[in-house]
């Protein structure tokens, strides 16, 4: 064994965690989407339809959608760690179990071989 130890438990809460928080986000990212479409619907759009509001328009809109782009990727990406973190708990938990279970046999095989004092020596 060397001594080190992950607390299994505390990753896979804690990826759950972060998976909560990429779903959460995800449907805030949906709600302010449905809010602000709702606003722009109608015959003229909110900053108006002159020259300065067609410009203004079309920088808004450029930034709008690469913000929803961009927040949804977000979403899935935390979503996506937190799946990671709850799996490298799970793999650390199942790591840690199986070596437990080889220490214990091998400590076994060595006590019914005599252990430490079938050859004279100490027991760490």
């Amino acid at each position: 064994m060397t001594g080190f130890r992950a607390d299994a438990k505390v990753l896979k809460d804690e990826g759950f965690h972060m998976f909560e928080v990429g779903q959460d986000f995800a449907k805030a990212v949906m709600e302010l989407q449905t809010q602000l479409t709702a606003k722009e619907k109608g015959t003229t759009p909110p900053w108006g339809d002159d020259d300065m509001g067609e410009k203004f328009g079309v920088v808004y809109e450029g930034l709008r959608d690469g913000m929803f782009e961009a927040m949804g990727s977000l979403a899935e990406r935390l979503a996506g760690m937190g799946m990671k973190f709850g799996e490298m708990g799970l793999r650390h938990e199942q790591g840690e179990l199986a070596e437990d279970e080889y220490y214990a046999k091998l400590t076994a095989q060595h006590e019914a071989e005599g252990g430490s004092a079938a050859r004279g020596m100490r027991s760490v």
